[in-house]
């Protein structure tokens, strides 16, 4: 089944049961103590669901942005460009990516036809190849010429396998691997490919990934690496995770199966070194997404806990003390994600439109879903860089 595809929409509310994602609803969580000082948060203004005003930007550019809609075993993937400073939006004819014959995967409508499985992330432009392609960003190679993804059988038994793919011609080679055994598996998620290796967790579920193995792009063995709780994502030799610090008196507890994690951790994949980056008491953290390599975190506070539309944060080096709180992007309202790094700015997707943050301008709504576009599970996010 087609999960984390539609980010916002899906992820806050439904849980995965296939290769696709990580649940939403963690249920268990090992506890950390991470050695990093309290962050004792300042009042973030504004806040509650209040909106903010269309603002016309001062620059020219065209931004890469996917309209994203569907549910159950069905996904649709929109692409098209917003143009500025005039704000608009228009559908790329070759931009159209939709479910095709495998309920696991998507396929583009433009030939040669790519297939995929957008696995940490909404689909996006490859200006390397002039492409839309049927995965996340994170599952592209730097120099955009090939992807990796993953499927799986009905059950862990039959194995995985992951697909590498050339982006311009469609061609590609798989490895047929086993499942590492983790216990209770429900599906391999492929969180990053560099181009020779593809990075992969084990899904559970209700629960984040646990654990992480690499698999070589060119000869398929597959090698475990650093073991790593409650994974959110996997960049450039490092892992990110929550945790929770056991300094805490009150760490943030719901009725439900969902734990909560008040540690947001870096974990080196060579040696396992473990960096705290932010830890607010009685408070849960969510990774958003890396933003250039920067950590996008989300801040929410009790009783609910929402692991979006809380207090946004944009972390440039690990949190050494209360008064090293990071940028403070929004103190909450809109459920904002996919945050695109893009140098000195930042882009914001959410089911409202498209947002900008940069330090100097704050954060700013530059485009507001139309009302085709608007919907309880649709959403639209920025897919490259502006240029």
């Amino acid at each position: 089944m087609l999960c984390r595809l539609l980010s916002v929409a899906l992820v806050a509310t439904a849980a995965c049961s296939s290769s696709t994602g990580h649940a939403s609803t963690p249920s268990a969580s090992p506890s950390a103590s991470p050695s990093a000082t309290v962050t004792v948060l300042p009042t973030a203004t504004p806040s509650g669901n209040a909106d903010l005003p269309v603002t016309q930007v001062g620059f020219t550019c065209r931004l890469p942005a996917v309209v994203m809609a569907g549910g159950g075993d069905f996904a649709n993937f929109t692409g098209g460009f917003i143009r500025f400073p005039a704000g608009t939006f228009a559908q790329d004819p070759n931009g159209l990516i939709a479910t095709g014959s495998s309920q696991q995967e998507v396929q583009t409508k433009a030939t040669p036809v790519l297939t995929g499985v957008p696995q940490d992330g909404p689909t996006f432009y490859d200006a390397a190849v002039d492409r839309w392609v049927p995965v996340s960003a994170a599952q592209s190679s730097a120099d955009g010429s090939s992807y990796a993804y993953v499927t799986t059988g009905a059950s862990s038994s039959e194995g995985a396998t992951f697909h590498i793919v050339n982006a311009s011609t469609a061609t590609q080679k798989t490895f047929t691997v086993a499942v590492p055994n983790v216990g209770a598996a429900n599906g391999v998620q492929v969180m990053e490919y560099d181009g020779s290796g593809v990075y992969f967790v084990i899904t559970q579920l209700e629960s984040y990934p646990i654990g992480l193995w690499r698999l070589d792009a060119g000869t398929g063995k597959v090698a475990p690496l650093a073991r790593v709780a409650n994974v959110m994502a996997v960049r450039r030799g490092y892992a990110w995770g929550g945790a929770v610090d056991t300094h805490d008196p009150s760490p943030p507890k719901v009725a439900a199966s969902r734990v909560l994690f008040n540690s947001i951790v870096q974990v080196n994949l060579s040696n396992g070194a473990q960096t705290a980056w932010f830890y607010s008491p009685g408070r849960s953290e969510t990774l958003l997404g890396l933003a250039s390599g920067r950590p996008v975190i989300n801040i929410g506070d009790g009783p609910d806990f929402p692991s979006f539309g809380g207090e946004i944060r944009l972390l440039d080096h690990p949190s050494s003390g209360a008064e090293d709180t990071g940028q403070l992007v929004y103190g909450g309202g809109p459920a904002l994600s996919d945050p695109q790094g893009d140098g000195d700015r930042v882009w914001f997707g959410s089911d409202r439109g498209i947002y900008l943050y940069t330090a100097d301008g704050g954060l700013q709504k530059v485009y507001a879903a139309s009302a085709s576009q608007a919907g309880s599970i649709t959403t639209i996010a920025p897919a490259g860089i502006c240029s």
